[in-house]
């Protein structure tokens, strides 16, 4: 069979959420092409291995299973990617679950627009059928940034101005151009340091194009574990680490930018700490947390040097 698009999904013990997420994958279909299901084991007991194979022989899709217990984000995926046929390669997380149109949409995107990358947008499901009081919304697990099929999308840019990042858990990348060579994801930032941020960064400073692909959706499953309010200012904390880290790692300048990162990362604490206070946010400590994770965001970026690593979530 020829592939089209190769999908990559990365499993340690969230096995109880893997088999939404491949029986997700598995009813991808259509005329546009061919895929495969590739998934990389992280845990030493490889306990995503029995349903891997089970479900390869119950629905008759294309399903690799691989395994390495080495503890680095990057080793897995570049060991996904030397496995993959096809001339794009789809990430997604082993908490999320796609529309049945998701490789179709982002086949498509990349086919028409001849782009680099293309994302799609990551809408939370919370445990429990509802979001969490102090985030009503769910706007601190929702990734969408509301844009055009096929408009760019600049890492530099706005995003950032609306207090987003691109990663990879819902994106698929022309090989070609973006993952060849033996080391696509950086092993050196492998350690949850932000191994798709320094990539991101490496591709957008060589000039690749991203787009956005708003038809390609996909649910992520917050479980009660990760819907807690510290959690969430630990991974703001933690992704603001990998803004500083990568932004500095691909920088021309390396001392400018530090210097520069250190004063946003200041900047942000300053004027956060006094809205915390003038805000009277410091009176509702259940409900209210905009400013608490605005500090904790400059936090990390004064604190890159000594990053947080992996957080810990409820095993399965």
């Amino acid at each position: 069979m020829s592939v089209d698009i190769s999908v990559v999904i990365l499993s340690y013990d969230r096995v109880h959420l893997l088999e939404r997420t491949l029986r997700g994958c598995a009813t991808q279909g259509g005329d546009w092409g061919g895929f495969e299901i590739i998934v990389v084991d992280n845990h030493p007991d490889e306990l995503a291995r029995s349903l891997v194979e089970g479900l390869a022989v119950e629905t008759a899709v294309a399903m690799t299973y691989l395994a390495d217990p080495r503890r680095n984000i990057s080793i897995v995926r570049n060991k996904g990617i030397a496995a993959a046929q096809g001339r794009y390669v789809a990430f997604i997380d082993d908490d999320e679950e796609p529309q049945q149109n998701w490789l179709a949409e982002l086949t498509a995107c990349l086919d028409r627009t001849g782009a680099d990358a293309a994302f799609g947008p990551k809408l939370p499901e919370f445990e429990g059928g509802r979001a969490p009081d102090w985030d009503p919304h769910g706007w601190r697990y929702t990734l969408d940034f509301q844009m055009p099929a096929d408009e760019e999308i600049h890492m530099f840019g706005r995003l950032r101005k609306r207090g987003k990042g691109l990663g990879s858990g819902n994106a698929a990348f022309r090989v070609a151009t973006c993952l060849s060579g033996p080391e696509p994801f950086s092993v050196a930032f492998g350690n949850a340091n932000g191994e798709d941020t320094q990539l991101l960064f490496r591709l957008a400073m060589a000039g690749k194009r991203f787009v956005w692909c708003p038809g390609a959706v996909v649910h992520e499953f917050i479980e009660q574990s990760r819907a807690r309010p510290d959690y969430m200012v630990t991974r703001m904390k933690r992704g603001s680490q990998h803004y500083a880290v990568c932004r500095i790692d691909t920088s021309a300048n390396k001392p400018l930018t530090t210097a520069k990162v250190a004063l946003l990362g200041l900047a942000q604490m300053t004027v956060h700490a006094g809205l915390y206070v003038a805000s009277g946010e410091f009176l509702d400590r259940q409900h209210r947390y905009d400013h608490r994770i605005g500090m904790a965001k400059g936090l990390g970026k004064l604190t890159w040097t000594a990053p947080i690593g992996f957080i810990e979530e409820k095993a399965a």
